[in-house]
């Protein structure tokens, strides 16, 4: 009887069993990453077959590259990749070449979310290497792997600036930048990466990629991460592959209002150049030696302001090598065509009363060249600047925003240096209108963005930026000073070039700190610099 008992008892049961009952039953055999990696080891001491799994048994041939490979579906955020990176490569502590971030589904799947690791993408046509002047940066041709000479970089941080991916970093420390080099070393040697080892679950591994595909798949804006940074710049290698991207994906941090670096000496450099050439432009026409003194003044104040940009500065001279490829290079060899002129004119009145009276003819021909030759000069030097920041790609950077600020300055200040060397009601005028014009464009642009409630873009990223509370005493004081420069031309010219000088360097300010600078997901969100 007992027997018959315990019988319906047990097939009881086994109706009873629900389908929570097997999950919670398999669930206590399941390993997390961390412990099934663990138990290979313990099981497995001799991890170089696996470790081969991850890596090609041989090198990339012709018209072929090595390519980071990262499996979306195994990505689980532990940041091991990140500590081996630090560790091997003997990091700074606030230096780190992969990255970790994460992706939101947006409208298409708004509950979708990824996690995202990233580092160099060893790019088929690197921004970096053509924005250095000083070739600091190599592809190697066997591998394809994207190399930064330590030894060859002055620490402009242009390539920060060019790379769509924010992957160069800045070393206070060394004065230069360095980035991810794919562990080539150990990659010559048959090992796997530092990334590519570490990972608890084989997410990332290197692979080898046809040149042509990566162009292909870049031009076509194909082939690379949904919510990433357009491929078609500098054409990434990496692969994602795995779990699908809602086409609607970005990063999760991407309406995050957090402002770029401010970049002081380029602030300097970029403001007093274009002030000073528009002072010196007036003054070489009109002939007038306190206007083309200040002008000279203020130029070569910004020139010299440029070098605290550099890490080391000592290596600048190089820039020569850059200039097939680079606009830095192109700008510095520009502003040093027009420095001669910008010395030689305010000296001119000193200079005249000496020369030969058997050359003075062809000596005064000469001189009477040198204001429409510094005006050219003057405007090839400033188209320079503009396109160094246009290159870049950052879409609050385009032409139209750029152009007109750069140049608006150049133009302001040659107008105002025009009231100052021959003071009426036409110059006066033509300052005033000068300063309307520059203010224009940038008041349309807060009106356009105003809306806190309008959809996301670029420009209204930029517009909430500059509308934060701490940005609230340059944006208030740009448009206060230019205002104020524009009531003082009624009483002195001279303090009114003083007044837009300082409200022209609040709006460079703002034209750096409140950039929107497109990046890969998560990652450092800032250009941090000196």
């Amino acid at each position: 009887m007992n027997s018959i008992q315990e019988s319906r008892d047990i097939r009881k049961t086994a109706v009873l069993r629900t389908l929570i009952d097997d999950l919670l039953a398999e669930q206590k055999q399941l390993q997390t990453p961390v412990a099934r990696f663990a138990d290979i080891h313990d099981r497995e001491p001799d991890l170089a077959e696996h470790y081969r799994n991850l890596i090609p048994l041989s090198a990339p041939g012709p018209g072929e590259q090595y390519a980071f490979e990262v499996s979306l579906d195994r990505c689980t955020s532990c940041k091991s990749c990140v500590a081996a990176c630090h560790s091997l490569n003997g990091l700074d502590d606030d230096e780190a070449w992969r990255d970790i971030g994460s992706l939101v589904g947006g409208k298409e799947e708004p509950a979708w979310q990824q996690t995202v690791t990233t580092a160099c993408h060893h790019c088929a046509d690197p921004g970096c290497m053509t924005g250095c002047p000083v070739g600091a940066y190599e592809k190697d041709k066997d591998t394809g792997i994207v190399r930064h000479l330590d030894d060859q970089c002055i620490g402009c941080s242009y390539c920060l600036l060019k790379c769509p991916y924010e992957v160069p970093k800045y070393s206070k420390k060394r004065g230069i930048v360095r980035k991810c080099d794919m562990c080539h070393g150990r990659l010559a040697a048959g090992e796997a990466p530092a990334c590519v080892q570490a990972c608890p679950t084989g997410a990332i591994r290197i692979v080898k990629r046809k040149i042509s595909e990566v162009v292909e798949e870049g031009l076509a804006g194909k082939g690379f991460l949904t919510g990433a940074p357009t491929p078609k710049v500098t054409k990434p290698s990496t692969r994602y592959v795995g779990r699908p991207v809602p086409s609607t994906a970005k990063p999760a941090d991407q309406e995050t209002l957090t402002l770029q670096h401010t970049h002081l000496p380029l602030v300097l450099m970029l403001t007093l150049t274009q002030a000073g050439l528009g002072l010196l432009i007036a003054a070489a026409f009109l002939k007038h030696t306190a206007v083309a003194v200040t002008g000279a003044g203020v130029f070569f104040t910004g020139m010299g302001a440029s070098i605290l940009h550099l890490g080391r500065p000592l290596g600048a001279w190089r820039f020569f090598l850059g200039l097939r490829t680079s606009w830095l290079s192109r700008e510095i060899l520009a502003f040093s065509m027009v420095a001669p002129l910008a010395m030689l004119i305010p000296a001119l009145p000193w200079l005249t009363p000496y020369i030969p009276e058997k050359i003075a003819g062809p000596v005064h021909q000469f001189i009477g060249t040198l204001p429409p030759t510094l005006a050219v000069l003057s405007l090839i030097a400033v188209f320079t600047s503009v396109m160094i920041y246009v290159d870049t790609h950052r879409p609050t950077w385009r032409i139209s925003i750029t152009g007109t600020r750069f140049f608006g300055t150049l133009l302001v200040f040659a107008a105002l240096g025009l009231a100052a060397s021959a003071p009426s009601f036409l110059t006066l005028a033509i300052g005033g209108l000068a300063i309307v014009a520059k203010l224009i464009p940038e008041s349309r642009f807060l009106r356009d963005n105003l809306d806190p409630d309008d959809p996301w873009s670029p420009d209204a990223h930029v517009a909430r930026l500059m509308r934060l509370r701490k940005m609230a005493p340059f944006l208030n004081g740009r448009f206060t000073g230019a205002l104020a420069a524009l009531f003082a031309l009624m009483i002195s010219p001279w303090i009114s070039i003083a007044l837009m000088l300082v409200a022209e360097l609040l709006e460079r300010a703002m034209f750096f700190s409140t950039v929107y600078s497109p990046k890969m997901p998560g990652g450092t969100g800032g250009s941090c610099k000196h």
